[in-house]
């Protein structure tokens, strides 16, 4: 739970940064907020609602991550749709942004002019981008950088703690009732925890007042974008840089 996720999130959303040189709604996964009794987690201490939450998360096996982080001055969001180890959204850092996807255990990515322009140049991108039009690249087992652009939908880290973690109050989140676990390390946070229906983690939030949160929805949802590209509509990035 180092800064509640925040700042391990913002280490690996950071990993992009080298290659570039509310609760949110209730969303289409209704099971957390039409359950309608207390799930008893308030009562609990805070590891053993740590536990809970993490189960349910796991139990979940589909759901939709949110939010943005400020990091070294620089603004970077994420949204993205999970399901299992598949994974489908965008993450952004200024005015560059990347769309990701993993199906099957295949990774692609179609980022725009400006990802591009800031990873290898600006005659470079130009080309890339026009010659790539709308279609996904392969990422390459090798490129471990890019790799680690998917590192972010690891949220084992939520659950870690920097520091003592201790609970706090109980208030609405977005619409639902949820508790407060506060980790009172240096680089502490809070993530919130439903406590209606499945204690589900709905709400991570930075230490720091201003420095960015992420919410988590959706569980259990089908998510359509969660499907493998057609062969037309991917370039193999390692033939199409000449290597």
């Amino acid at each position: 739970m180092r800064t509640m996720s925040i700042r391990r999130t913002v280490i690996t959303l950071a990993a992009a940064a080298v290659l570039l040189a509310g609760c949110a709604g209730r969303g289409s996964g209704e099971s957390v907020w039409q359950a309608p009794a207390d799930n008893g987690v308030a009562a609990l201490e805070p590891a053993q609602i740590l536990e809970r939450s993490k189960t349910a998360l796991k139990g979940a096996k589909s759901y939709r991550i949110k939010g943005d982080v400020i990091a070294d001055g620089k603004r970077m969001g994420l949204d993205l749709r999970i399901s299992g180890d598949d994974v489908a959204g965008n993450i952004s850092m200024d005015d560059a942004s990347v769309e990701l996807l993993s199906v099957g255990g295949k990774q692609y990515m179609r980022p725009d002019e400006k990802f591009w322009e800031q990873n290898v140049g600006a005659e470079a991108a130009e080309q890339m981008t026009k010659l790539m039009g709308d279609r996904w690249s392969v990422v390459p087992e090798r490129n471990k950088d890019f790799a680690d652009l998917f590192g972010v939908t690891n949220l084992d880290n939520l659950f870690e703690a920097d520091g003592t973690v201790v609970k706090g109050e109980t208030k609405d989140i977005g619409g639902a009732q949820a508790v407060a676990l506060i980790d009172e390390g240096g680089k502490g946070g809070t993530l919130w925890v439903a406590t209606i229906g499945e204690p589900y983690p709905v709400r991570v939030e930075s230490k720091e007042t201003g420095q960015g949160q992420i919410t988590l929805n959706d569980f259990g949802t089908t998510f359509p974008q969660l499907k493998a590209p057609t062969e037309d509509q991917v370039v193999d990035l390692e033939k199409f840089k000449g290597k």
